[in-house]
């Protein structure tokens, strides 16, 4: 991914407002991607906030990508001092695997609800997805799982 970045920060309504910038060809390569932004942002004399969100590509008029992220500060930050921002963006995609014994797959009715011993593994995968593709991607294993076209996942 290329190399993001904070153009503003903005303390507004008690929350820290960061303006990130990402390369323009997210839009037109990846648009509606989603990209999980996350880190935090801090000065010298304690001033502290962890920010984390996920949101689609989208391009302004002008074929920029800015995404803007907000966090309420855990210590208050002070004019006139220098503000650092650490910052994480990725892709996003969700893999869902389930459990196998001796190259088996087991039974879900069989495992259900009991308290996982030393050596279970959860390494059958039977879903991948992009949360923004609409549906898991196809996979030669038999017996797909949805991996986010339930409640549990909100839509893209």
């Amino acid at each position: 991914m290329p190399h993001p970045y904070v153009t503003k920060v903005t303390f507004m309504g008690g929350q820290i407002i960061l303006t990130v910038q990402v390369d323009e060809f997210l839009s037109t390569e990846f648009p509606n991607e989603l990209v999980e932004i996350s880190g935090y942002a801090s000065q010298n004399s304690g001033g502290f906030a962890i920010f984390y969100d996920m949101q689609p590509v989208k391009a302004t008029p002008d074929g920029t990508v800015l995404m803007y992220v907000k966090s309420t500060p855990a210590q208050g930050f002070k004019n006139g001092e220098p503000v650092t921002v650490s910052l994480r963006a990725a892709k996003v995609w969700v893999t869902v695997l389930t459990e196998s014994q001796d190259g088996q797959m087991t039974s879900a009715s069989a495992t259900e609800g009991t308290t996982s011993q030393e050596g279970t593994a959860w390494d059958t995968v039977t879903a991948v997805e992009w949360p923004s593709s609409g549906g898991p991607l196809p996979l030669s294993s038999a017996g797909q799982a949805s991996a986010g076209g339930d409640s549990n996942f909100p839509p893209a």
